[in-house]
């Protein structure tokens, strides 16, 4: 859900995002922004090394996923680098602009701590009911409609004004927020697309023309 939903979304809607900046029904850039979480800065790869060392046998993440309950957020954490890693192959391997392919921007963005059922479910209903009940939860948490907001934000920031194959991360609105390094790292990346992407999306959904890649992760 939280990766390759957003990327066979994400193919889905740019042919029809392009089509309409070029036929000049929108009159700004089109943009994709990838919701994110200070999660991330404490996840891993989003695949499992095979012993032949090789690469043949390296696992996808989604496949080794636990039945059991995410307790630890782990695997959240997980699915929410894998999305930067995501926008980054966009960055590098979206066509060029040009007449026929405007430009995309692509974006990440943490629209902070938010209130969610997520949230709740994960630190338990005492400590909810003592948040909700001294008040403390409308001062440290954001409401939904806030963290919207927060995402909002980053399409009207002075910043986000061109597109650029350089990492924009907006945390709470504003950009610059820190990130970790992997999540910009084209070798993961094309390892998520090779091992984690391209097995569910590749064929399922039409990949933009001038795409990058293949379905092994090769340019």
């Amino acid at each position: 859900v939280n990766l390759i939903g957003p990327a066979m979304l994400t193919f889905a809607l740019l042919p029809l995002m392009t089509k309409a900046a070029i036929d000049g029904k929108i009159t700004t850039t089109p943009t994709v922004i990838n919701v994110g979480s200070s999660a991330h800065l404490r996840a891993t790869e989003s695949f499992t090394l095979g012993e032949s060392g090789n690469g043949d046998d390296d696992e996808s993440w989604i496949n080794t996923v636990p039945d059991t309950a995410d307790d630890d957020l782990s695997v959240y954490a997980q699915s929410k680098l894998a999305l930067m890693q995501f926008s980054t192959l966009l960055r590098h391997y979206l066509p060029e602009s040009g007449d026929d392919y405007p430009p995309v921007r692509i974006f990440d963005a943490h629209p902070g701590l938010v209130w969610t059922p997520l949230l709740r479910n994960h630190i338990g209903d005492a400590a909810v009911g003592t948040l909700t009940k001294t008040g403390l939860a409308n001062l440290i948490y954001k409401s939904s409609t806030e963290g919207a907001q927060a995402l909002v934000a980053a399409l009207d920031s002075p910043s986000s004004a061109v597109k650029t194959e350089e990492q924009v991360y907006f945390v709470n609105g504003r950009s610059g927020g820190y990130a970790a390094s992997e999540s910009v790292s084209i070798d993961a990346s094309l390892r998520l697309w090779k091992y984690v992407i391209a097995p569910e999306v590749v064929g399922v959904v039409e990949l933009p023309q001038g795409w990058g890649l293949d379905g092994k992760g090769r340019t």
